[in-house]
């Protein structure tokens, strides 16, 4: 019960904007390693 509560405020003192930020750094560095996978794969006909 204490650890959840800890955890709700520490969550508190992280700002909404760093949090929506670092979201979209992780899904583009998602999508940009996507997408390089399969150009990749393309240009060297892995199959």
């Amino acid at each position: 019960m204490l650890n959840n509560l800890n955890i709700k405020k520490i969550f508190k003192h992280i700002p909404q904007n760093f949090i929506s930020f670092n979201s979209k750094i992780v899904l583009y560095a998602g999508l940009i390693a996507y997408w390089g996978v399969i150009l990749v794969g393309t240009f060297l006909q892995i199959n």
